[in-house]
């Protein structure tokens, strides 16, 4: 066969691939919705505006397209978002430098592509090749076993234009399926997991004397309010607190709106009467729920929230009968561990490319990095690790007594005693106290 790869930067240009696209995206990327047109698109759109003047990719995408000349039809595809991005580094949660970066950031977890080797290859001299001023790729999630990992590791034109950086080395990347009852869910764990499960939405439910709550969300009308109860736990989340990180975006709002025209939003909240509690983002398309953004209020961790709000997100998906999986996304964490069926092993890759402009940014990064996994080693060697993450991030540790938060405006608050105070301000207490 004969190939021809172009580069494709404007969303008509994909508008008129669109049939033969979506074949490929569900023969050779398993259906992702981040392959979807109609998502890229959306994203691009919110990248666009991130975009300098002038400099090419104003549309927020470049899209490096394989074709068979034979029979002059897609074969394969590399979509990318293209942004103004700041480069944080950090050590723990304390920001040592920020650095500006001009970056292409993969759609998915891989791209779309052939089996063969050389047309591999031919798609990724497109993308590095591209007349695209792009300072890093960034490719979040990428498995360990993928063709295109192998292929980046093994290029020498990667090797002698860029520096290759997979921060934090090979993590999991957990889903869960779905039987099709929540009983039959349960069923895949040990009798201990399901009673600890059980025991921890137990301890939920009495604490929230205020009467719980489970709010869904699908549609667009019901995002303002959404919003705006889960922007209230996003500031007082360790993610808002330590990383900055908010709901409070007219970007994220443009993108969600758009995602539940499309009927791919399903999202939920959790309330203690009319107070958030926690809140979860997510997608579903297809039978694949894909987790997206989560929190809780801090003041509630010592009856892991969290936890409990993604039960009864299972539960009323599995009422549903759909979907057949949940994927948690990128990185690790307790809660992965504790609710999913499987994983496989993946990688964030970010080649950087080697230029003036990029050395302080890559050594800042590399350092803070080393330095990070020195601490981290050190803390393991006396198990401190997670006492130091839980008080970093103001939480009590596992099984900590303590007292539920009230409704703002509750009497019974101010009646009492004062040795039964509140998470947070026994929190604020013990730090005003430390030396």
């Amino acid at each position: 066969m004969r190939y021809q790869t172009r580069i494709l930067c404007r969303t008509a240009e994909l508008a008129e691939l669109e049939a033969v696209w979506e074949r490929c995206r569900r023969e050779r990327a398993q259906g992702q919705l981040y392959h979807r047109l109609e998502h890229i698109a959306i994203e691009a759109e919110e990248m666009a505006r991130t975009c300098s003047p002038g400099w090419t990719g104003e549309e927020g995408m470049m899209v490096a397209a394989l074709f068979d000349l034979d029979h002059g039809t897609l074969v394969g595809a590399a979509p990318f978002l293209l942004q103004d991005w700041t480069w944080h580094c950090r050590l723990g949660y304390r920001t040592v430098g920020a650095f500006p970066v001009r970056r292409a950031v993969l759609c998915g977890t891989d791209w779309i592509a052939p089996d063969a080797p050389a047309e591999q290859e031919a798609l990724l001299q497109a993308i590095l090749s591209a007349k695209v001023p792009y300072q890093m790729i960034s490719i979040e999630g990428l498995p360990v076993d993928s063709d295109l990992l192998r292929l980046l590791r093994s290029s020498p034109q990667v090797r002698r234009e860029f520096w290759v950086d997979t921060p934090g080395g090979a993590t999991p990347h957990r889903l869960a399926d779905l039987p099709g009852s929540f009983d039959a869910y349960l069923a895949q764990f040990g009798g201990r997991t399901r009673q600890k499960l059980k025991h921890q939405m137990k301890r939920l439910r009495g604490a929230m004397t205020h009467g719980v709550k489970l709010k869904r969300v699908t549609r667009k009308e019901e995002l303002p309010s959404f919003l705006e109860q889960a922007e209230i736990v996003a500031a007082r989340s360790w993610q808002g607190r330590c990383l900055g990180q908010s709901l409070d975006s007219p970007a994220l709002r443009r993108k969600l709106e758009a995602f539940a025209e499309r009927g791919w939003l399903r999202s939920y909240l959790l309330l203690d009467g009319d107070a958030p509690v926690a809140f979860w983002v997510g997608l579903l398309d297809q039978d694949v729920y894909y987790l997206q953004r989560t929190g809780y209020d801090p003041a509630w961790a010592a009856y892991r929230p969290g936890s409990g709000l993604l039960m009864m997100t299972l539960e009323d998906l599995c009422a549903d009968g759909r979907p057949t999986t949940i994927d948690f996304g990128y990185g690790d964490s307790e809660y992965k561990r504790l609710f999913s069926t499987r994983s496989y092993d993946e990688v964030t890759v970010r080649l950087v490319r080697k230029s003036a402009a990029m050395v302080v940014p890559y050594v800042t990064h590399a350092a803070c990095w080393s330095g990070a996994a020195l601490i981290r080693r050190g803390l393991d060697r006396f198990a401190l690790r997670e006492k130091v993450r839980r008080l970093l991030r103001r939480e009590p540790a596992p099984g900590a007594p303590a007292e539920a938060p009230s409704a703002p405006g509750d009497e019974a608050e101010a009646a009492r005693p004062a040795k039964a105070a509140r998470p947070a301000k026994a929190a604020s207490a013990a730090r005003a106290a430390a030396p």
